[in-house]
C-alpha cells in the first residue's frame, strides 16, 4: 500500500514537474527521439528481426550440454543468447533469450537463469561512444569492452547452480512458427520491443533533465569532501547508462566508472529488458543484483588494469578463484533435496 502511495505521490511530482520546467522536458524527450531515430532504431531493428528469425527454430551451439551445465548451470542453446547479447547490445540479449524460451528451445528456468548474465552491451557501443567520444581511445574502448564481457562470463559462472542444485523442469514442447509467417512476426514483433525501447529512453532522459533543472546536481557540487564528478556519473548511469557515460568524462576515473555503469547497465536498460520477459510469462530472481554483480567485478578488473598494484591483483585473483570455485561449494553446502521436487 505504501509503495502505491509513494508512487502516486512521485508521479504527482513529476507531473508538476513538467509544467514548470516544460522547455527543458520538451528538450530533453526531442534529444531522446533524435538518438532514438539516429542510433537505436538503426541499430538494433535489423539485429532483432535476424536475431529472432535465427532462433526461432532454437538454434544451439556446438558445445555439450554437460560442459554448458557445470560452468554455467543452463542449457547449452542458451549460450546462443549470450552471443547475440554481447554482439548486438542492450536488450538484445533478453530479447534472444525470451525467443529461445516461447519457441520451447529452452525451459523457463534456464531462460530466467539465463537473463542474469546474458543481457550486456555490444562492441559497437564501446568502440564508437565510449572509445571515440569519451575517452578518445579506440584501445581503452576495445578494453572495456573485453572486461565487460568477461566479467559476464565471470557473473554468470558465480550464478550457476550445478547439479542437484537444479530444478529438473520438463522440457517445453516447441511451438514452430510456419516459415512463411516467420519473418512478418519477427519484424512486428521487433517494431513493438523497439516502441517500448524508445519510451523507456524518452521518459528516463526527461527524468534526469528534470533533476538538473530543480538543482539536485548543483546541490552535490556544494556538499563538502565529495568526489562530485563520479557522483554525477553514478548518478546518472544508475538510471541511464549513456548520460552516465557522459558524465564520466569529467572524472579522472572515467576509466572504471565506465566499466561499472556498462556492467550495470541502468534502471532504463532493465525496463526494456523487463519488458521483453514479462511479455513471455518471464521473473527473474535477484536480476537486479545480478547487473550489480556484474558491474563490480568489471569495475575490479578495470581498477587492475588502469592502476595495477599488488591488492589490485590479488583482488581480482581472488574473483577469479570464487568464481571457480562458488557453485561447488554452494553444492556441497547449500544442497537441499526439496529443491529438487517440482
Amino acid at each position: 500500500m505504501k509503495r502505491k502511495v509513494w508512487i502516486k505521490i512521485s508521479a504527482v511530482l513529476g507531473m508538476f514537474g513538467l509544467i514548470v520546467y516544460s522547455e527543458a522536458s520538451a528538450e530533453a524527450a526531442r534529444n531522446a527521439l533524435q538518438v532514438c531515430a539516429l542510433s537505436v532504431i538503426p541499430s538494433l531493428f535489423p539485429f532483432f528481426v535476424l536475431s529472432k528469425l535465427l532462433l526461432s527454430g532454437g538454434l544451439s551451439l556446438p558445445l555439450p550440454q554437460r560442459l554448458s551445465e557445470k560452468c554455467f548451470g543452463v542449457n547449452s542453446a542458451c549460450l546462443s543468447a549470450f552471443m547475440i547479447g554481447i554482439l548486438g547490445g542492450y536488450p538484445a540479449g533478453a530479447a534472444a533469450v525470451t525467443t529461445l524460451y516461447e519457441s520451447g528451445a529452452i525451459t523457463k528456468q534456464d531462460a530466467e537463469r539465463s537473463l542474469r548474465f546474458c543481457n550486456n552491451s555490444g562492441p559497437a557501443f564501446f568502440l564508437s561512444f565510449i572509445g571515440g567520444t569519451v575517452l578518445h581511445s579506440a584501445k581503452l574502448g576495445l578494453i572495456l569492452y573485453l572486461i565487460h564481457v568477461l566479467s559476464a562470463v565471470l557473473c554468470g559462472r558465480l550464478l550457476a547452480e550445478r547439479g542437484s542444485a537444479r530444478l529438473q523442469l520438463r522440457r517445453i514442447g516447441v511451438n514452430r512458427i510456419p516459415e512463411k509467417k516467420q519473418l512478418p512476426e519477427a519484424i512486428s514483433e521487433s517494431c513493438a520491443s523497439l516502441l517500448q525501447i524508445s519510451g523507456l529512453i524518452v521518459f528516463f532522459s526527461v527524468l534526469l533533465a528534470l533533476a538538473e533543472e530543480i538543482g539536485l546536481f548543483r546541490l552535490m557540487a556544494r556538499l563538502p569532501q565529495l568526489p562530485t564528478p563520479e557522483l554525477k556519473a553514478l548518478l546518472c548511469g544508475t538510471f541511464e547508462l549513456s548520460v552516465g557515460i557522459l558524465r564520466s568524462a569529467d572524472s579522472r576515473y572515467g576509466f572504471v566508472l565506465c566499466a561499472f555503469i556498462m556492467g550495470w547497465g541502468g534502471f532504463c536498460v532493465h525496463m526494456q529488458a523487463k519488458a521483453l520477459w514479462q511479455a513471455a510469462g518471464l521473473q527473474p530472481k535477484n536480476y537486479l543484483y545480478s547487473k550489480l554483480l556484474h558491474g563490480l567485478i568489471s569495475a575490479i578488473l578495470s581498477i587492475t588494469y588502469a592502476y595495477p598494484s599488488v591488492l589490485s591483483v590479488s583482488v581480482s585473483g581472488s574473483v577469479f578463484l570464487l568464481c571457480a570455485l562458488f557453485p561447488a561449494i554452494s553444492e556441497k553446502w547449500g544442497r537441499n533435496p526439496a529443491r529438487n521436487a517440482l
